[in-house]
This record gives structure tokens, sequence and C-alpha cells, in this order.
């Protein structure tokens, strides 16, 4: 039996009418699909977890409503029976008054409990190859040694002197110009 969420109620008191609508006919179709999902509200929008993990959601945008699988994989991988719809990555969009089948919510909910499931087995496998901690008596590694170099102290540069006081003003090797200032 599907989990209701006082939030989710909430969130579908604030939608005008055919809004409110058409978000029904996606939440029945979803719990339809997994009657064990929870609600709850991720990412501002109602949605549903299974066993804790976030499994889709949906919402009411300006002019149309969103259908999110909650992963980057669901929609690519269910694109051919998405060819009548704008999607995204990770979106599909609908107008209100044509929303999504209940069959293609099933197919969508379906494919995103199975991406979930390979999740698991993906992780469990991990688990299993990564090795096993050494028992017994352990040592730390050292540091790797740090040579210690010289530090070089900077040579002293002498600077040129200025040409005597000959009442001309040059440049001396290696200086800069004086400036003058205009005006006064």
């Amino acid at each position: 039996m599907a989990i209701r969420s006082a939030l989710v109620d909430a969130y579908y008191a604030r939608l005008p009418a055919a809004e409110r609508k058409a978000l029904e006919q996606i939440r029945a179709a979803v719990h339809a699909a997994c009657p064990g999902a929870e609600e709850c509200l991720s990412y501002g929008m109602p949605a549903v977890k299974l066993d804790g993990t976030p499994l889709v959601g949906w919402r009411a945008a300006a002019k149309h409503g969103a259908f999110h699988p909650l992963s980057g994989s669901t929609v690519a991988t269910c694109k051919g029976a998405l060819a009548d719809y704008n999607t995204s990555k990770g979106t599909i969009r609908f107008p209100f008054d044509a929303v999504l089948p209940a069959k293609l919510v099933k197919l969508l909910v379906a494919t995103r409990i199975g991406e979930i499931r390979q999740e698991g087995k993906q992780a469990t496998t991990q688990e299993k190859k990564a090795p096993a901690k050494a028992q017994g008596k352990t040592t730390a590694a050292k540091p790797p040694a740090v040579k210690k170099q010289a530090v070089k102290k900077p040579a002293v540069v002498k600077k040129p002197a200025a040409k005597a006081a000959s009442g001309k003003q040059g440049v001396a090797k290696g200086g800069t110009r004086p400036t003058k200032r205009r005006g006064g």
C-alpha cells in the first residue's frame, strides 16, 4: 500500500484545479506501478522513495507538467516510448490537458526500479571484490624522506651610479628615464 505524505497534499492544495487534476493522475499511476513506495518532497516537488532511495518525482511548471525519473539514464533508456514528448536528460514534459498515460508511467517507474536494483548489485559486487584487511600487527608506513636543499641567497645587485652633476639628465645603463611633470 502506498504511503501518502501530508507535505505532498499541501503541495497539491496550492495548485489550480486543472494542474492538480493532471498531477493527481500521475500520482495515482506512480502508486499503482509501485505500491510500496513512500511519498515525500524531493527538490521541492512530490516524489516517491523505494527503500529509502528516491525513485521518481513530478511537478507543475509554469506552462506544463513535468515528470522526473531522478536518474540521468531512464529517459535515454525509454526514448522510443517518449518520442511524442518534449524531454531532456532527466525530465519529461507534458501539457496539463494531455497527461502521461498510466502505461507510460508504469514503464518509467519499472525502468527506474531496475536501475536501482542494478546499482545495488554493483555496489554489493564491489564490496565483495574489496581486499580484506590484514589481521594482526600492522606498522604504519613511513612517510617518504624529504631532502633538504640549501637555500641560495639572492645575489646583491649594484645599481649603476648616476651621471655626475654635469647638468645633463641621462639614463644610466640599466636605469630608467626620470619623468618630468609639466605645469606646476
